[in-house]
């Protein structure tokens, strides 16, 4: 058995070397089938030394060279680790099969050999009919370790019949689970993209990208299997009725959260570490980070080879459910990346950031501007990434029963993937010691990597660990024998949002490439006065502030009309508050706006006509506690030292709700937040 503990430990570090360096696509070209031989009845694990080391070689050199996209690795792991598990129920006490019912054998036939034999021909067969067109892979795979692929006996007595009817079962019982396998796995959703790889025509939906195939070689991006969305999940439950609030920064007419969380993007890309780039690249390469996570906790655990393969079917069973619930909300949300929002809010406009592989930080036009990693081919919200992080881990806490993990995974100088030679400057140990910590960093690795806002990240992270407890329950349901025989699984029914919204008239969307100037009726009425629109055919109109005597703290005022529907932006010279009143119904109202400052000005975004107001400011109760910014930009906080969700300019005024020795928790742009204290200036009543 030594042996073959060594034979893992090399394959394993040849796994870590490919997949971390070239991405996958080495592995498939360094593991002629031949070069491993293993004697399948002592092997302690024929998961991951004889079918992942076939099944990602190929998805690297077919599917995959990144192993980055999650949604077709993760449901090819998935079945294949079915069809293992389904083999190797009739070896366990209580254990039933998901899509079959296989006689349980006698205790004496529990033996490794008999279940790995089972579990390899399980495994075999699902390959066939997911990737028929690599069965030379498949057949050479079955005799490395002396199976013979012809043997197609369907004999319940063998275990190379109980192999056989299992893995058959599982793959053919999920052909028409909704991802459209018989069709190549084409969407079926009939998803359109509203914007274009050249024109931005909303800048609150998703823009394929143009992806490099080699020299004057483009393609566009397309939308990566919207049908998962329709898919039956592994565990029981209704994924229509799981839904994640809207991305409400990704909205241009809220402009000040849809500018704050663009520029806390270009903050974090601009301050990138060797640290945060390695945890970017070590989390979009699915297999080093949920695999080699994952293999480590087998051997902390020293389990049995069928116990392998069960572990692993919970783990990417609870990662495929998660998935479909959040294509289901990308589906729905279709929400803007931050490269084409950075573009959209700033233009040729210089930024600092992340230059380029090996460029450093330094400033470029914000068009140009680029993410640590390229942009996946899918909407931005939520993220997927951190919701199956957080689903996986789930998991596997109540599979092992703690939340300890204590794996590190070690990068020598320059091997990173996207700034080869160059990073890590020094040799490099990325260290997780609990689930928790791993989940953390899987999140955030995703902003870091410049691919997702933060309020996506923490979306998932919100909701996703629930799909960890589906699923081992279920698990649990398999393994005690309570589950009762599953029926193939079926697509689901369109979403009903979906077809609700697709039934409604189509919007007319005007939108210009930036923030057009001041309009020329808005020039010569009040220098005091500045109007930026969104749309052309914005007009203003002086007021005579005499006919508003009325109103004693009224300090000036414009009346703005025409095309608002994308929102303007009006400035005071002075400091006060801003309101506006609307004549729209029968009655007029006032309501006030959210204010903010802009060098030494008094602005608010409006979305709709109406007379603009600015008020001189009420007198604040000596008792108030005020902060004023004093930094040219402050970091606005999820929690004291943590998340970064918006930025603050200099100058701001801002009410404290409740304040620590270092911190103070204030109000901004409509939501709450920490600020560090060495940035302001606090008031006597503080």
């Amino acid at each position: 058995m030594q042996k073959y503990a060594e034979i893992t430990k090399s394959f394993l570090r040849l796994l870590i070397l490919c997949g971390l360096l070239s991405g996958g696509l080495t592995l498939g070209q360094s593991l002629p089938s031949a070069e491993i031989a293993l004697d399948v009845a002592e092997s302690p694990d024929p998961l991951h030394q004889v079918v992942l080391p076939r099944l990602y070689a190929i998805i690297g050199a077919d599917i995959s060279p990144t192993l980055g996209d999650a949604t077709l690795i993760n449901r090819f792991r998935f079945i294949v680790s079915l069809a293992m598990v389904d083999a190797a129920a009739p070896y366990h006490p209580t254990a039933v099969g998901m899509y079959s019912r296989i006689p349980r054998r006698p205790q004496e036939e529990w033996t490794n050999s008999n279940i790995n034999t089972a579990m390899l021909h399980g495994a075999y067969n699902a390959l066939m009919g997911l990737l028929p067109e690599r069965q030379s892979v498949w057949r050479d795979m079955m005799r490395d370790v002396g199976l013979d692929p012809d043997n197609t006996s369907a004999d319940l007595r063998t275990a190379v019949g109980i192999g056989n009817v299992a893995g058959k079962s599982a793959h053919d019982a999920r052909l028409y689970d909704g991802i459209n396998q018989t069709g190549n796995y084409l969407d079926t959703t009939g998803y359109v993209p509203v914007n274009t790889a050249f024109e931005l025509r909303d800048p609150s939906r998703w823009q394929p990208g143009l992806r490099q195939q080699g020299v004057g070689v483009y393609t566009v991006q397309h939308f990566v299997t919207p049908q998962l969305s329709n898919m039956e999940p592994m565990a029981l439950f209704n994924p229509r009725a799981l839904r994640v609030a809207p991305p409400v920064a990704s909205q241009p007419e809220n402009w000040e959260a849809y500018q704050a969380q663009a520029d806390v993007v270009l903050v974090t890309s601009a301050n990138l570490s060797d640290e945060m780039k390695l945890k970017a690249e070590l989390f979009d390469n699915k297999i080093a980070s949920l695999g080699l996570s994952y293999i480590h906790l087998t051997e902390e655990m020293d389990l049995s080879p069928a116990d392998i393969a069960r572990g692993y079917f919970l783990k990417v069973s609870a990662w495929m459910d998660a998935s479909i619930v959040t294509w289901q909300e990308k589906l729905r949300y279709d929400a803007v990346r931050p490269n084409s929002a950075i573009s959209y809010v700033y233009g040729d406009d210089l930024v600092t950031a992340w230059g380029g592989p090996g460029e450093g930080t330094r400033e470029i036009p914000a068009n140009q501007w680029r993410a640590y990693l390229p942009e996946p081919d899918h909407p931005e919200y939520p993220s997927g990434s951190t919701c199956g992080c957080y689903a996986h881990a789930q998991a596997l806490r109540r599979f092992s029963g703690t939340d300890e993990l204590n794996w590190s995974i070690s990068y020598p100088v320059g091997t990173s993937r996207i700034e080869p030679g160059l990073t890590p400057s020094r040799d490099m140990t990325l260290t997780f010691e609990t689930w928790s910590d791993f989940t953390e960093a899987c999140g955030m690795a995703r902003h870091w990597a410049g691919v997702h806002f933060v309020d996506a990240i923490e979306a998932s992270a919100a909701y996703c660990s629930t799909f960890g407890d589906s699923a081992y329950e279920y698990y649990q349901s398999l393994m005690d024998g309570s589950a009762a025989l599953r029926q193939p699984a079926q697509a689901l029914a369109a979403d009903p949002w979906l077809e609700a919204a697709r039934e409604m008239p189509a919007p007319t969307v005007v939108v210009p490439e930036n923030t057009y100037p001041t309009p020329q009726s808005c020039e010569f009425v009040d220098d005091s006065v500045s109007v930026a629109a969104v749309n052309n055919g914005v007009t203003c109109e002086g007021v005579d502030m005499t006919g508003l005597s009325g109103l004693s703290n009224s300090l000036d005022a414009v009346v703005i009309s025409g095309e608002l529907d994308f929102g303007a932006q009006v400035c005071f010279d002075q400091p006060g508050s801003i309101v506006m009143l609307e004549n729209d119904g029968i009655v007029p109202r006032f309501h006030e706006l959210l204010s903010y400052q802009i060098t030494g000005s008094t602005c608010a975004w409006i979305n709709k006509p109406g007379t603009v107001m600015l008020m001189a400011s009420p007198p604040q109760p000596a008792e108030e506690c005020l902060v004023t910014t004093t930094a040219e930009f402050l970091n606005f906080r999820r929690t004291p030292g943590g998340y970064i969700i918006g930025l603050i300019r200099k100058g701001a005024r801002l009410p404290v709700t409740e304040k620590t020795p270092n911190w103070y928790n204030v109000q901004f742009a409509g939501r709450t937040g920490w600020i560090s204290g060495d940035y302001v200036q606090a008031s006597s009543g503080c």
